[in-house]
């Protein structure tokens, strides 16, 4: 593997294993029928808790803005989502969930979590530590997930101020 020098000292067989586990896992999520799409869950999911600014969900979700706007316009028709003018600055336009958002978002939690609650206490009876370890190591990955962000976020930032002066 030419790139072993970013695994970080983890067995490169037993990493493409991981990465052939997650994308299974995903496979099986998509095909759990929630009434949305695994893009549109992740973005309900991350304006949840307030309006966002669609660059920085885009950001977040790795994709490019062109995609998070036609994601976002599907969600807007169903109902899910609004949009608004940032007050600060008109040119800024943050999407908010509505409150039938924030139903379908319940509803396909729910549905994804009876999919994959099965899986899990399967994997967790198999552990020592049983299901506080699994879900530990979910909650160390989505750290990771977290601190990977932020990064990516400070260095984008800090090219952007760059170019800026």
């Amino acid at each position: 593997m030419s790139e072993s020098n970013q695994l970080a000292g983890l067995p490169a067989e037993r990493v493409v294993g991981a990465v052939q586990v997650l994308v299974r896992l995903r496979r099986t999520l998509e095909r759990v029928d929630t009434g949305l799409s695994l893009p549109q869950y992740q973005l309900l999911s991350m304006v949840r808790s307030g309006g966002e600014r669609s660059a920085r969900l885009a950001d977040k979700l790795a994709v490019r803005k062109p995609t998070l706007t036609a994601a976002a316009d599907a969600l807007v028709a169903a109902g899910f989502l609004e949009r608004e003018a940032d007050p600060g600055d008109r040119r800024v336009v943050r999407v908010r969930i509505t409150a039938a958002g924030l139903a379908a978002l319940r509803a396909a939690e729910e549905h994804l979590a009876v999919a994959v609650a099965p899986l899990l206490a399967d994997a967790a009876a198999h552990l020592d530590g049983g299901p506080d370890e699994l879900l530990a190591c979910f909650d160390a990955l989505g750290g990771a997930l977290d601190r990977r962000f932020a990064e990516h976020r400070a260095r984008h930032l800090a090219a952007e101020a760059g170019s800026a002066g």
